[in-house]
């Protein structure tokens, strides 16, 4: 386990799809937590407890190896990969609810070990957990609670999958009792997990909405007119920033695109723009400067 979470640590800091994919490749973290899913389907009290006991280890055996590592790294940038194991949304709960399903009716073929491998690429459980080492040895809170709160809503909806399919399957119950009540409460947790990743998916919604309206504002208003170098979007303070070549300085161009914005319901957009102006490329225009340069200089020399 710890060798995974060192090898999901390096793919993060780096940058590694690879490697984080091999990471969870060779964890042995879904065992536990189809455990749990299985065992609440079968009302076994004894395979619960050691599910959650094998999980409550290798979470705290990641989330210390993933905070010695980052305390030891000295890089402690925030990587792309990093940050997408930080906000989970309704998606990852898709995923893990339909990989739970899966592993379960692998598993009851005895075929699962070749179907786990792909479920623990898909819902990504070890590298949240390293995204919460990140944000303890660099004390930013919301890396750890996003990554904690990723890896729950993983385990939670895989184990909620694996129950369903159990379910489903009739398996053998060890008792019809003895974690009903526990049964319940699993159902209620489920609930409100999703609250949170409804809201990170709108959130994720609008940004995407407001990124597509501001390209194609940028298409069909300004490359029309000029030459576009570079655009920056800055979603979260509504700033469009424009890099654009012009032949001469435009006094009111900012003016310009701001009005225009009206029309793609963009009205609060902040406008900044950069104006490079065209270098010469007239070649007769460059002899008559440079035959002023001639003179100036013949001027300069007699005054000497």
């Amino acid at each position: 386990m710890a060798f995974a979470i060192f090898i999901a640590c390096i793919g993060l800091n780096i940058n590694s799809k690879a490697a984080v994919i091999g990471a969870m490749i060779i964890s042995p973290l879904m065992g536990p937590i189809f455990g749990i899913g299985f065992s609440l389907g079968t009302s076994n009290t004894t395979l619960l407890k050691l599910s959650l006991r094998n999980v409550f280890r290798i979470v705290t055996i990641s989330i210390l190896c993933s905070t010695l590592y980052y305390l030891l790294s000295p890089y402690h940038i925030a990587t792309d990969e990093l940050l997408s194991f930080s906000k989970p949304t309704i998606f990852d709960i898709f995923l893990a609810f339909i990989g739970g399903m899966a592993g379960m009716i692998a598993i009851s073929r005895h075929d699962g070990n070749r179907v786990l491998v792909g479920i623990a690429v898909a819902t990504a459980c070890i590298p949240p957990l390293c995204t919460a080492g990140f944000g303890i040895a660099t004390l930013q809170w919301e890396y750890v609670l996003g990554g904690l709160y990723t890896y729950f809503i993983n385990a939670l909806f895989i184990c909620l999958g694996c129950y369903m399919i159990t379910r489903y399957l009739k398996f053998a119950r060890f008792s019809e009792s003895n974690i009903k009540h526990i049964n319940s409460y699993f159902g209620i947790l489920a609930f409100i997990a999703i609250i949170p990743a409804l809201y990170l998916a709108y959130n994720l919604w609008m940004v995407n909405v407001y990124n597509d309206k501001i390209k194609y504002f940028v298409t069909n208003e300004i490359e029309k007119s000029h030459h576009v170098i570079h655009t920056a979007i800055d979603v979260e303070n509504k700033t469009l920033t424009i890099d654009v070549v012009v032949d001469e300085y435009e006094d009111n161009l900012i003016k310009s695109i701001e009005n225009k914005l009206i029309k793609y319901d963009l009205k609060d957009t902040k406008v900044k723009v950069f104006q490079t102006i065209k270098a010469i490329n007239n070649r007769s225009e460059i002899q008559v400067l440079q035959k002023q340069l001639d003179e100036l200089k013949s001027k300069l020399e007699k005054i000497q």
